[in-house]
C-alpha cells in the first residue's frame, strides 16, 4: 500500500493537535481542580450540579432565613417574659393594696406605681425590632399598634396577622403575633363567666320602732321612682306615711298595710304587730345605684364546663339577697338570695331559676303556684335558698326544691359570697367577653383612687380587687399560652434549619461527586499525555527523515 508523504504529515500534525488539546484540558482540570469545564465534558453530571448548586444557593437563603426568625422570635419571646414580670409586679401591688391596714393615701401612692407600670407595659406593647417594624402590630409592621386615647384606653391600630418567613419549599414560620391576640383578646373573670357587683332592686323590708316588718316590692303596674324613701308611724291616726325623696306620700294603715297597698309603683305589705311607741319612723334606700352591704363576690368556678353547655344556660344572671330581721330577734338578720334570670333578650328574664318566681308580673309558675315573695309570720324571708357567707352559691336544682324554671337544672358552676349582704343587694354572672389588659389596669387605678374608708367601701374594693386579680390571671395565661407558641416554632425552626444545612451537605457531596477532579486519575492521564505528545513529536521528526529527496543530491 502506497502512503503519501501529506498524508502522513497531516496524520502526524493532528496527532499532535490532539495530544496538545488533551494536555490543555488536563492542565485546566488540575489547575481548577473540576472535572467538568465545560457542559459538553458531561452534559449529564453538568445539568444534574447546576441543579444541585440551585438548590444549595437557595437552601442556604433558607437557613439565613431561619436564622432571621429564630433572632426575631428570640426578641418576641424576651418582650413577652418582660411584659410578664410587669403584670406580676402589678399583681402583687394588687394584693398590697387589698390590705384592711392600708390608708386612702397609701392606696393612692400604690397607684402611682401601678401607673408606672402601665407604661412599661404599654412600651413593651409597641417595641420594634431591628429592622424597625413592630413586632405587635400584625402585617401592620410600620403602624404603631397601641395608641393611648387616655389612661386605661388603648386603641389598637394593627392587624390580626402574622409575619411569616419561609423557612423551607414547603413551610413558612409566623415571626410575629398581633398585638390583639396577646394585650387585647383575654377573657375576663374565671375565664368562662364574670362576677360583679351590679344593680340592687326591690324588693325593701324595714321595721319602725318595735312593730313588725315592712316590705316593699315593685308593683307589676309601674310607677317605681328609684329613690330614697321615709315611714313615719303615727299611733294617734294609726297610719303609716310613707314619703319619697320628691315629696310624693302616700298613707296607710296598718290593717291596710298587711293586706297590700300599691301606692308609689310599688306593693307595700306589712307583717305582725304595729309599733306600740307613739311615733316612729325609718328610712331606706331604693336609689338601686349600688349594693349597701358588704358581701363580696368570688370569680367562680365551672365544674364541669359540659353541663355549662347546655343549651338552656344563657349565662347572664343575678343573685339576689333578701335580709328581713328576724321576728323572734330583730337584732338579727335572715339573709336568703335567688338566682334570676338576668338576660333582657330572654323570655325568662326576671325569672327565678330555683322556683320559677316572675318578678316582673310578680306572679308564680304553673309548676309552683305556692311560690311567694310576699315574707309572712310563716315565712319571714320569702327568697328561696338561705345565704351562709362563704357557701358556695350552685347553678344547679337543690335536694327539695320544686317549681325550678328548669326541671332538675345543673349547669355546672358555682360561685361563693362573703360578707354580709343588705336587702336587695346583687350580684351579676355574665359569660366572659374580651377585655384589654390596659383597660383592667386602669379600671383598678380608678378603684383605688375612689376608695372610702367605710366598709362599704372596702367591700365595693374587695370585688373589684378580685375582678382584677382574675382578669390579671388571664393575661398572664394569654401571653404564656403565646410564649410556649413562640418556643414551639423556635424550636421547629432549629429542626428546619438542621435539616437545611444537612441538605446543604449532602447537595454539595453530591456537587464534589460530579464535578470535582479525582487528582490522582488527572496527574496520571497528564503524565501519559505528555509522554504521548513527547512520542507524537519524536516520530514526526523521524518521519520528516524519510523524504526521498534526502537521498538525491
Amino acid at each position: 500500500m502506497r502512503v503519501a508523504t501529506s498524508s502522513i504529515y497531516n496524520l502526524g500534525v493532528f496527532n499532535m493537535n490532539n495530544r496538545q488539546v488533551d494536555l490543555f484540558k488536563l492542565q485546566n482540570q488540575l489547575s481548577t481542580g473540576r472535572k467538568i469545564l465545560t457542559p459538553s465534558d458531561d452534559p449529564v453530571s453538568s445539568a444534574r450540579s447546576l441543579d444541585l448548586t440551585q438548590a444549595t444557593r437557595q437552601n442556604e437563603q433558607y437557613v439565613t432565613n431561619v436564622k432571621y426568625a429564630n433572632d426575631t422570635m428570640a426578641l418576641t419571646e424576651a418582650n413577652l417574659q418582660h411584659a410578664i414580670g410587669v403584670i406580676q409586679d402589678i399583681q402583687q401591688l394588687a394584693v398590697q393594696s387589698g390590705a384592711t391596714t392600708l390608708t386612702n393615701a397609701e392606696k393612692r401612692m400604690v397607684e402611682a406605681d401601678i401607673r408606672g407600670k402601665y407604661q412599661e407595659l404599654l412600651g413593651l406593647a409597641n417595641t420594634t425590632d431591628g429592622n424597625g417594624l413592630y413586632l405587635f402590630a400584625g402585617f401592620k409592621g410600620d403602624t404603631k399598634p397601641f395608641n393611648e386615647q387616655g389612661y386605661g384606653n388603648v386603641r389598637y391600630d394593627g392587624d390580626q396577622g402574622q409575619r411569616a418567613v419561609q423557612v423551607s419549599p414547603s413551610r413558612q414560620i409566623p415571626v410575629s403575633d398581633s398585638g390583639s391576640d396577646i394585650f387585647v383578646k383575654i377573657k375576663n373573670g374565671n375565664g368562662t363567666f364574670t362576677t360583679a357587683q351590679t344593680q340592687p332592686e326591690l324588693p325593701r323590708t324595714v321595721r319602725v320602732g318595735d312593730g313588725g316588718s315592712i316590705q316593699f316590692s315593685r308593683d307589676p303596674a309601674g310607677g317605681f321612682v328609684a329613690s330614697d324613701y321615709r315611714v313615719d308611724w303615727d299611733s294617734v291616726s294609726g297610719n303609716y306615711t310613707i314619703t319619697r325623696a320628691d315629696g310624693a306620700t302616700t298613707v296607710a294603715s296598718h290593717a291596710a298595710l298587711v293586706g297590700g297597698v300599691s301606692a308609689l309603683g310599688m306593693v307595700i305589705t306589712a307583717q305582725g304587730n304595729q309599733p306600740t311607741a307613739v311615733n316612729g319612723t325609718a328610712t331606706f334606700d331604693a336609689k338601686l345605684q349600688a349594693n349597701g352591704g358588704t358581701g363580696v363576690v368570688s370569680p367562680g368556678v365551672v365544674a364541669d364546663p359540659v353541663k355549662w353547655a347546655n343549651p338552656l344556660n344563657n349565662q347572664n344572671y343575678r343573685v339576689q339577697f333578701h335580709s328581713v330581721p328576724d321576728p323572734n330577734n330583730p337584732a338579727k338578720m335572715l339573709t336568703s338570695y335567688d338566682i334570676i334570670d338576668n338576660d333582657t333578650a330572654s323570655a325568662n328574664y326576671n325569672t327565678s331559676l330555683i322556683d320559677g318566681w316572675n318578678y316582673t308580673t310578680s306572679t308564680a309558675s304553673a309548676a309552683n303556684p305556692t311560690a311567694t315573695r310576699t315574707d309572712s309570720a310563716g315565712n319571714p324571708n320569702s327568697f328561696p335558698r338561705k345565704y351562709t357567707a362563704g357557701s358556695d352559691i350552685i347553678f344547679s336544682q337543690q335536694t327539695g326544691e320544686t317549681g325550678a324554671l328548669y326541671p332538675g337544672w345543673d349547669f355546672g358552676g358555682k360561685i361563693s359570697v362573703d360578707g354580709v349582704p343588705k336587702d336587695g343587694d346583687s350580684f351579676s354572672l355574665e359569660a366572659s367577653r374580651d377585655y384589654d389588659l390596659f383597660s383592667t389596669i386602669g379600671d383598678f387605678s380608678a378603684a383605688l383612687e375612689r376608695y372610702e374608708e367605710t366598709n362599704l367601701g372596702g367591700a365595693t374594693f374587695q370585688n373589684k380587687l378580685n375582678t382584677t386579680l382574675s382578669n390579671l390571671d388571664n393575661a398572664l395565661t394569654r401571653i404564656l399560652t403565646i410564649q410556649a407558641g413562640i418556643g414551639s416554632r423556635q424550636k421547629e425552626g432549629e429542626s428546619v434549619q438542621g435539616t437545611n444545612e444537612d441538605l446543604n451537605v449532602q447537595y454539595k457531596t453530591t456537587i464534589s461527586k460530579l464535578t470535582d477532579l479525582d487528582y490522582a486519575q488527572a496527574i496520571s492521564d497528564f503524565t501519559q499525555t505528555q509522554t504521548y505528545l513527547d512520542a507524537a513529536r519524536k516520530s514526526f521528526s523521524s518521519i520528516q527523515n524519510l523524504s526521498l529527496f534526502q537521498y538525491i543530491s
